[in-house]
């Protein structure tokens, strides 16, 4: 059936520098397979979203059975589409009523999904992405002082990361320290091997858009073969997850020390 990978991971790194870090993660030395990004499309939504749209090129190796089944593919390709949401006081979702008269502040976040367009036809990767501040709700340390003194000291013992310079160019002063990553990728086979029909089971039938229906494969030996591509592309996906994760961390190092940097106050 088709495999689901998930993980999440908190950055120590405020959100506005951890977004920075994200919109400009390549070129980067921790991720070579990563040949190249270009923009197809920016626009700013009447909302203040920042949507963007991506094709990004990744080369690497894969086994001699890949090659043999799927054909070789020198550089492969992934639209990706993001949105950068501004924070808003207001959650559409939540009405004020007698039990809750203030709507909940709604934090700013990063959302992005991607899938592959080389080889869909054999197999397809859907993957989502958020980069929200955490942790959430937060309430800066001089509100916290000043309204809930008695909550001061377990705040800063629940909060791991030290609060970044308040004149730091990529930091803020009403949001948290450190930015919380979240990624889920469904990994499925298609077409001559599906291993099963697309939806899975579990989609929901009642969605407003009906989902694309796509067919189990005819024969046994092309099912059992569509389960074996997408154990490959899972395990692909894991080792690509681990070093995107390593690129992104030494990325957001070094552009918050440059940008500390031309404050003339050091590094970190």
């Amino acid at each position: 059936m088709p495999t689901l990978f998930s993980t999440e991971h908190a950055f120590n790194f405020p959100w506005p520098a951890q977004v920075f870090a994200v919109l400009n993660k390549y070129p980067n030395p921790l991720a070579p397979h990563v040949v190249s990004v270009d923009v197809i499309d920016r626009q700013v939504l009447e909302d203040g979203t920042i949507r963007s749209e991506r094709l990004i090129g990744v080369q690497q190796d894969s086994p001699r059975w890949v090659n043999r089944l799927l054909g070789s593919q020198d550089t492969t390709f992934v639209r990706e589409v993001s949105f950068v949401v501004p924070s808003s006081t207001i959650n559409p979702l939540l009405e004020p009523s007698a039990a809750a008269p203030v709507a909940h502040l709604e934090p700013p976040k990063l959302l992005m999904a991607s899938t592959n367009l080389t080889l869909s036809h054999i197999m397809q990767c859907r993957e989502s992405i958020s980069y929200i501040p955490h942790p959430w709700p937060h309430l800066p340390s001089p509100t916290a002082s000043q309204f809930a003194p008695s909550l001061v000291k377990g705040i800063k013992a629940t909060t791991s990361p030290s609060p970044p310079p308040p004149e730091h160019p990529l930091s803020h002063p009403a949001l948290p320290p450190s930015t919380l990553f979240s990624q889920s990728a469904l990994i499925f086979s298609t077409g001559l091997f599906a291993s099963q029909p697309y939806p899975p089971i579990g989609i929901s039938h009642l969605s407003p858009i009906e989902p694309l229906s796509l067919p189990q494969a005819g024969t046994m030996p092309q099912r059992a073969l569509g389960k074996k591509v997408e154990k490959w592309g899972k395990d692909r996906f894991e080792t690509n997850a681990e070093t995107g994760r390593n690129a992104m961390q030494w990325m957001a190092s070094r552009l918050w020390e440059a940008e500390w940097a031309k404050v003339g106050a050091g590094g970190l």
